[in-house]
């Protein structure tokens, strides 16, 4: 039986890379209960109420993840202190999970800890990486992308120093940073990656804000983007395919950044090709398919001739938006953030229903 359990726990990496997020979430859960049983204040208890916590980020459960993150960090804390690489990564964890209720400022404050500390005791490697992303996200959050930028620049140097594969990440959240500079934007992150090690999706945005940027500047930003996006285009097909739901978000991505630069046909080519990957591999109800329908709807909304299909993509997304919110237990902070961040996608459907309204391009159903 427990040679058993070790063998999931092993398998458990292999089958969250391959999205089967359930069936790890039970390999988990059987090692951190065995742990428990065997004592519920050590060292392993903390790794692996972490690594289940992790699991469940994946799966966007983050009420049922916080408090394991929660406890590993208490543990860390009282077991290895405050300076400690470990104790800083649950502080890097607790920070992204603020971020998603949108409590900036404690964010704010749990990452600049968790950097400092990794600056002490980690100089060079991945988990600094990972901190000094953590801090730019939620720079980027607080609508500071300028700011952001110097610290997701020394996060990419940092892991293509070391090689590591999860360079593409950081490649992807540099260059989405650069669509935010260049479009006065805010990309909230995304999960489906541990928390703290989660990227940026970029959803659609009113393209005519470019914050009073110069034109050549404007462009030179999104050119450096997506030069960042196109790279971690290469690493992640290398590594896991070309359909991959990471490839998808990428593609989301270089398609909000054509859209921006007005290479409008691009936009809409990379759209399509994300949204039939992501709806392959993930639910209607998923974030990251939701931002598929709403930013290819968004962009069809613009195109005369084209209104009816983006009414039905903008109705996919609403439905999957409503449909969401049944991950919450109760409507709490963080599910009143998630919502108010899908409003565009209901005010969008109501335009483009009044226009359909007004026209005999469709008939009233």
């Amino acid at each position: 039986m427990l040679l058993a359990a070790m063998m999931l726990v092993q398998d458990a990496p292999a089958l969250e890379a391959a999205g089967r997020y359930a069936d790890a979430e039970r390999a988990r859960r059987t090692h951190y209960e065995q742990v428990q049983r065997r004592g519920s204040a050590t060292v392993a208890a903390a790794d692996a109420a972490e690594k289940l916590a992790d699991n469940l980020a994946m799966q966007l459960r983050l009420n049922d993840a916080e408090p394991l993150y929660r406890r590993a960090f208490e543990i860390r804390l009282a077991k290895l202190g405050e300076k400690h690489g470990d104790t800083a990564r649950s502080l890097r964890q607790l920070a992204a999970l603020a971020m998603a209720r949108g409590a900036l400022n404690e964010a704010g404050a749990l990452a600049r800890r968790s950097l400092d500390i990794q600056r002490a005791v980690s100089p060079g490697a991945m988990e600094l990486a990972w901190a000094l992303n953590a801090m730019a996200e939620v720079l980027a959050a607080q609508g500071k992308a300028f700011d952001a930028e110097p610290l997701f620049a020394e996060a990419v140097t940092i892991a293509r120093q070391i090689g590591d594969p999860d360079l593409a990440i950081l490649l992807n959240n540099r260059g989405n940073n650069f669509y935010r500079m260049a479009t006065a934007t805010v990309i909230p992150p995304m999960f489906r990656r541990r928390a703290g090690a989660t990227r940026s999706v970029v959803a659609p945005t009113d393209m005519e804000d470019s914050g009073g940027l110069d034109p050549l500047r404007k462009r030179a930003f999104l050119t450096q983007g997506r030069d960042l996006l196109n790279e971690a285009m290469r690493m992640f097909t290398a590594a896991s395919g070309a359909d991959h739901p990471d490839v998808a978000n990428l593609l989301n991505g270089l398609a909000a950044n054509y859209r921006a630069a007005g290479m409008t046909a691009e936009a809409e080519d990379r759209y399509r090709q994300a949204l039939s990957i992501k709806a392959r591999f993930l639910p209607p109800d998923n974030r990251d398919r939701i931002i598929g329908e709403w930013s290819l709807g968004d962009l069809l909304a613009t195109r005369p001739g084209l209104e009816a299909e983006a009414r039905s993509r903008l109705r996919a997304a609403m439905a999957g938006a409503m449909e969401s919110q049944a991950r919450f237990r109760t409507f709490d902070a963080a599910a009143s953030n998630e919502l108010r961040s899908y409003a565009p996608v209901f005010a969008t459907s109501i335009r483009v229903a009044w226009r359909l309204s007004l026209t005999s391009a469709v008939p009233a159903r």
